[in-house]
């Protein structure tokens, strides 16, 4: 980094080469922040809680360490798209708490309390029932107004009035939203797409405050939804159907659903005048499958030039949103996401272009097992799946110990959610945010003081650690095998 900086001075080096250096450093060295806590406790009635620290039933303890979001876990968060500046998080325990990030400043000890709140206790018009997706209207400068989805069947809408979260709006879906995408495009329609167990894809139009109609499609319920950022008519949907459809919300029944992503396929849809008609596919063909297992997940780049998405085959696949074809690009063979007790969308977080530079978009994965949970996020470099980091999570116990019986959807180890903000604390550094499964929501940061040498002995150490457990799971892979001699 002191070459870069001595080359930006002589001005031989870019200003935008050297951003894309400074954040791709500052990436790289993102580190679990364990001093840096949230505590979910009702402030506004904390003078009615007893002196020791117990809140609600004593479900924490601040002064021993015991300090949670949720009271059950920690399903989703959100990080409004402006300032960066507050989070939202939905909880297990049917709660939604706001946050101020830049109350901690610089300090690497900190514990958040929630500015703003609602539960079913507090508001008899909140959820009732556990949280499955949140974020924030995209057009507020500052954050007012949030959509919530629950198993409760609905869909809320939310006005911010610190200390308190109202209900406004509540949508009927009568069946299990999954999740839902607001457009964030110049030109949005105004419409929430909701992923739902009914088998299709369900458009609510929020200046009638009704739904519109449903895309059908699928065949299973659709777990997750997410709207193209350079069209504003363009949706793409994950299925437990195995499928990944892209509709176009200005048609309608089947006729909306026009292109679907097909795993064998590496060319894409081809022009006949590119090349013979026998190569060509039909962009939209029913038998087209996008993973061998159930689809969690689907995300878009920044730039919409590329899909990505993730399944219950333990892999994550990049696609041209161009022409649909698979860039076969290979993440390794530790890419862990287990089928769990209950159906959830699982997705990547796919970084802004902008962080990392043009062409190198970065992807963080919350790795999770149901066996094998071991609370960890890998960092992968998108265009060619190069292995960037692993982060793992303080206390969790390794493979070979058991999580002390607790169930492991509300272990540690399970990572339901991810949110990041590139404008970290004192507007350095970058910030990330994990939910997790017992309720806590943790940060990790950038360690902006260590030297390039500290960091280079670490990432020699990480790529040293890497090539060891391949080669062990391929050891094991071949002890497991029953060997005859004829």
């Amino acid at each position: 980094m002191n070459s870069y900086l001595l080359n930006r001075s002589q001005g031989s080096v870019s200003q935008s080469t050297f951003h894309a250096a400074q954040n791709n450093h500052l990436l790289r060295s993102i580190e679990p922040a364990p001093g840096i806590r949230f505590s979910g406790r009702n402030t506004i009635h904390a003078s009615n809680q007893s002196e020791s620290g117990l809140a609600e039933g004593g479900w924490q303890n601040e002064e021993r360490g015991e300090v949670w979001a949720h009271k059950a876990g920690a399903n989703a968060l959100t990080i409004d798209p402006y300032e960066k500046r507050f989070m939202i998080s939905g909880g297990a325990d049917a709660s939604i708490h706001l946050w101020d990030l830049e109350t901690r400043g610089s300090e690497s000890s900190h514990l958040h309390k929630s500015v703003a709140s609602v539960t079913k206790s507090t508001n008899s018009s909140a959820h009732t029932h556990a949280l499955t997706s949140i974020s924030i209207y995209p057009f507020d400068p500052t954050p007012s107004t949030i959509l919530t989805t629950s198993h409760d069947m609905t869909l809320k809408l939310s006005a911010l009035q610190p200390p308190s979260i109202l209900p406004v709006h509540t949508f009927s879906l009568h069946s299990t939203p999954y999740s839902h995408s607001f457009s964030s495009h110049p030109c949005s329609l105004l419409l929430i797409a909701v992923g739902t167990s009914d088998k299709t894809v369900r458009l609510l139009d929020l200046r009638s405050g009704n739904a519109t109609h449903a895309l059908p499609g699928h065949s299973s319920a659709v777990l997750s939804v997410a709207w193209a950022p350079h069209h504003e008519y363009i949706l793409a949907s994950a299925s437990k159907d195995n499928r990944v459809i892209l509709f176009d919300v200005r048609r309608g029944g089947r006729n909306s659903a026009v292109a679907c992503l097909d795993m064998e396929d590496a060319v894409g849809v081809i022009t006949p005048h590119d090349a013979p008609p026998t190569s060509c596919r039909k962009p939209f063909a029913p038998d087209a499958r996008a993973h061998n297992g159930a689809v969690t997940g689907v995300r878009w780049t920044s730039s919409g030039s590329q899909i990505v998405t993730s399944g219950h085959d333990a892999r994550i696949r990049v696609w041209d949103a161009s022409t649909g074809a698979n860039a076969l690009v290979h993440f390794g063979p530790r890419v862990r996401n287990s089928a769990s007790l209950h159906l959830a969308e699982r997705a990547p977080l796919v970084l802004p272009g902008d962080v990392t530079g043009a062409g190198h978009d970065a992807l963080l994965w919350p790795n999770y097992n149901d066996q094998d949970g071991r609370g960890e996020i890998f960092m992968f470099e998108l265009r060619d799946g190069t292995f960037i980091k692993r982060l793992r999570l303080p206390g969790v116990p390794g493979s070979r110990q058991k999580l002390r019986g607790r169930p492991t959807a509300l272990s540690a180890a399970r990572i339901n959610g991810l949110a990041w903000r590139g404008n970290g604390a004192s507007g350095e550094g970058m910030e990330l945010f994990s939910a997790h499964g017992d309720g806590t929501i943790r940060a990790w940061v950038s360690r902006t003081s260590d030297t390039e040498e500290e960091i280079a002995e670490d990432e020699e150490r990480e790529d040293k650690k890497r090539k060891r457990d391949v080669l062990e799971e391929v050891y094991r892979g071949l002890m497991n095998q029953n060997v005859s001699f004829t």
